[in-house]
């Protein structure tokens, strides 16, 4: 972040990067009513991309960098109900079988993650 500035972050690249893709698009299209739609739509994420490199608010630009970021995060958790009680548990994804306790009931019950 240079003078107050958000600065280049992910969010800003993927845009960048869509904008480009979209302009190549419109340029191999023969149509040129056709061609209008892409390019248009590459300028505006373009524009938007640079509105956010160029933006004052970081605390905005970082929320909307975190919710998209995590939109492509895994969750590393599986969550099953208990069958006794309906509470959810939340179990480490990739142990295999386990023997799972509910901490509401203290039901054991044993499920695949």
């Amino acid at each position: 972040m240079k003078n107050g500035r958000n600065g280049l972050d992910t969010l800003s690249f993927v845009s960048i990067v869509v904008s480009i893709v979209l302009f190549v698009l419109a340029s191999v299209i023969e149509t040129e009513y056709y061609a209008i739609l892409p390019f248009v739509i590459g300028a505006l994420i373009l524009a938007y991309a640079i509105f956010r490199i160029l933006s004052t608010n970081t605390a905005r630009r970082q929320y909307e960098e975190e919710r998209f970021t995590s939109f492509f995060k895994r969750d590393p958790y599986k969550r099953f109900k208990c069958p006794k009680c309906k509470t959810l548990c939340r179990v480490p994804k990739g142990r295999g079988k386990i023997k799972i306790h509910c901490p509401k009931c203290g039901a054991e019950f044993i499920k695949r993650t």
